[in-house]
Parts: C-alpha cells; structure tokens; sequence
C-alpha cells in the first residue's frame, strides 16, 4: 500500500510540473509595491523592485517600466517581505515525502529549512532538491545527531567530523550526551574543522549538566527549546541570557511542540488544527485514538491537573522569551513541527501567535524567521536591499499590522523563480489531492 502511495504521488508531482511549469525568472520586476524591507519596522509604498540575475538591483519610486525583457508582476495594493526560515525541521525517512516536506513549506512562504535530525542521505537530497534550476526550499544540513549512545573515542569523533565538514554539512546537532570527557573531545574536534556544534542545552548521560566554562567556552551556537534556562531560578536565568548575549549564541525556543503537547486541546480542537488538512483520515482517526486512550488512561483530574502544569510552563517559557528580546538576544523562529497534530509548513503561523504572548512585536517576530536566520548562517538575504539575494513572498495584507497576513501568501521568489498564486493553489490541492489517496 505504502508503495502504492509513492508511485501516486510522484505520478501526480510529475503531472503537476508538466502542466504548470515554473520557469527562471533572471530579470523580475515587482512594480507599485509597498516593500516591508525587514532593516526597520516599517512600510514603504509605490515601489518598484527589479530583480536581475538573482539580485535585487533597485528599490525605488514607482515609474514607467522601459525594461522589454522583464517579467512584471503589478503589485498594486500588496506587500513584499524576506521569504520564511523554519529554523528545527526533522526530515521525513523517504524522498517522495521529503519531496511533500518541500512543498508544504513552499505553499507557506518558507523557503529555509535547517535540519535538527540529519542523516548522511540528505547530503544526495539538497543536491537535487537545490540545484540550479529548483525552486525548492534550501537546507541547512546536519549529519546524523550526537546522543549518549554515540560511544565514539577520539580518532572516530575526527573521522566523523571531518567527513561532515568534507560533505558540506552546514553544523553538528547534540541531542545528549554520554559524559564530560566525550563533550570536550567532540568539542576540541569541532574547533579544529570550525564545525559549530547546536541542539540541546548539553547534559551528560546521568541528567547532570556539564560545567557552565565548558558550555560557554565551546563551539554551540544555537540552543533549543530554551534549554538551559527554562525551569531554572530567575537569577540563574538573568545570569545565562547575559553570557548568551555576550557569546553571541542564538537560540529557538520552538513553543509550538509545546503547546500541541500539553493537552489544552480537546479531541475536537486537534482534528482542526491548522495544517490538518493534509494528514490522511487513516492518520487523523489513529492520532486521536491514541489520544483519547492516554487521556483515559490518565483519568481526568490527573489529566486536568497535567494541562494546567503545562500551561504554567508555558507562561514560564513567554516571561524568558520577552528577557531574551529585551536583552537582544537573537533568536530564530520554529515551531518544531515533528508530533502528532502538527504539519510542517503550515504551523509557521501558529509559532508566531504564541510569541505574541511573549509581548513581542511583529516586527520582532518576523525578524526571527528572516534576518536573523539570515545572519546565523551569514548569508546574504533576509532583508529587502538593493545587493541582497532576491528571495521574497508577495502579500494581500501587511504583517507588521497584523501576521495573519501570512495566511494568503499571494506569490513567492525563490531561486529566480516566480510561483504565482496560481501556481501555489495548484501545489496546494495537488498535496491535499495526494491525502485523499
């Protein structure tokens, strides 16, 4: 049945590609636009941005276009803004799922994904899915994760990095670890190749934490889920978001994968949730099964009594987040859509709403999931400038007002490609048409 499904699915994508295909676009122009430009908060209107080779070459007053040759997409009454990051993605094990990974991102503005849960294949996967002529969204890749089981001495750990670096991984993800000694090992290596190390707050196999000098002083970059200050005291917290600061780590707090978690929502309430129009009715009525059977299981005061501990955390993890904004923390944006009940892509939107419980700005949001993914990876888009890489979404409404603006994303620039709205509606009903099998 299984590959049944992957025969379909890819007679439909190759369908899809030879009845709608979306062809280079070197020379672009988006005219009578307002541009949300993402280097200030704010909304600049009737402006044309040419596109030329790949590059944004002039942003500048409406005008008559004498340019014969380029493709002009009339802007009036939409906004233009940085495409989306989703910066903690768990890749699926197949490639026609990958392939459908791809595209429910695509269809939501989303044209970066890092990988949090890498496996050597995805090295074949980025070769294809990014080439030249792809649309695609870009990955950032990591190799198969560190874990307390990775009982690896020092000539494997430099063998295994260096074949990392060799491949073109982009960093190294911990998820735990098996002692202190193992840590500075894997740590020292890592420096030798400038391989940065990002993942979990690192603790050692017996749930110790190591040495807050070696944590500090090692190749991390990025922590997840708020580890390391989540449920620790006010002043331990204070005290880390000051070094945070200072090594100029970045981290993810990822509150999605928690607030689906915690239970807060009933049986009904899960079956509607964004995204959940493409997961199959087999898969739906087999989520909320399990579900309803733990929950039962469970009983409902200690159910009740479990939300509302939840909950609490939640609040917790919003007064950390608005530290970290005021501190000026960077942070990237995720909503680490690898559990039941949630759908790559489409929970982008749902990461955004509950930072505003943070007491964030949009403006600060839509940072987190453009300039600041950007400028982790030192490359060369996330803001609309003239010089920048051309990768941008195209808007009915304007998310500095209001993000679900995100919710109609009108076209999207990716690769020098242009997927026009028509060609996002049809990606769209051929993933949903792809359910239904």
């Amino acid at each position: 049945m299984k590959k049944m499904f992957t025969l379909l699915f890819v007679f439909q994508s190759m369908f899809f590609l030879a009845q709608n295909k979306i062809n280079e676009t070197r020379n672009f122009i988006v005219s009578n636009v307002s541009v949300i430009s993402m280097t200030k908060d704010e909304v600049v209107k009737s402006q044309d941005v040419i596109v030329q080779n790949g590059k944004i070459i002039s942003i500048g007053k409406t005008k008559k276009i004498k340019d014969k040759n380029a493709t002009i997409y009339d802007g009036t009454g939409k906004f233009i803004m940085p495409s989306l990051a989703d910066a903690h993605v768990h890749f699926p094990e197949t490639e026609p799922e990958m392939e459908r990974v791809l595209k429910l991102n695509l269809i939501n503005g989303v044209t970066k994904l890092r990988s949090m849960r890498g496996d050597w294949i995805h090295k074949e996967w980025r070769n294809k899915y990014n080439s030249i002529d792809s649309y695609y969204p870009k990955l950032y890749l990591s190799p198969p994760p560190i874990t307390r089981n990775s009982d690896l001495n020092l000539e494997q750990i430099e063998s295994f990095v260096k074949a990392a670096k060799e491949n073109g991984f982009d960093f190294l993800k911990v998820l735990s670890l098996k002692n202190d000694v193992f840590f500075k090992q894997l740590d020292s290596v890592c420096k030798k190749y400038n391989f940065s190390i990002s993942g979990h707050f690192p603790f050692v196999s017996n749930g110790n934490q190591l040495e807050e000098k070696t944590i500090f002083a090692s190749n991390y970059n990025s922590f997840e889920h708020l580890g390391g200050l989540s449920g620790e005291t006010d002043d331990k917290i204070d005290a880390r978001i000051n070094i945070i600061k200072n090594k100029e780590i970045v981290i993810c707090p990822t509150l999605s994968w928690y607030n689906v978690g915690s239970g807060r929502y009933s049986l009904e309430e899960l079956r509607n949730l964004r995204g959940m129009e493409f997961v199959s009715k087999i898969m739906m009525n087999k989520w909320i099964s399990e579900t309803k059977a733990y929950r039962e299981k469970m009983g409902n005061e200690a159910y009740q009594t479990e939300v509302a501990k939840q909950l609490k955390s939640l609040e917790a993890k919003y007064i950390i987040i608005k530290k970290l904004d005021q501190a000026g923390v960077k942070m990237i944006l995720s909503p680490d859509a690898s559990s039941k009940f949630m759908m790559t892509g489409s929970t982008i939107l749902d990461e955004m709403e509950l930072l505003k419980n943070a007491d964030l700005s949009n403006f600060s949001i839509l940072k987190m999931a453009t300039t600041n993914f950007a400028n982790f990876f030192k490359e060369n888009y996330g803001t609309l400038e003239v010089g920048k890489t051309a990768d941008f979404i195209v808007l009915e409404k304007n998310p500095l007002q209001d993000l679900n603006a995100l919710k109609e994303i009108k076209a999207v620039y990716s690769n020098n490609h242009f997927i026009n709205e028509n060609n996002l509606k049809e990606i769209r009903q051929q993933l949903i048409n792809s359910v239904e099998l």
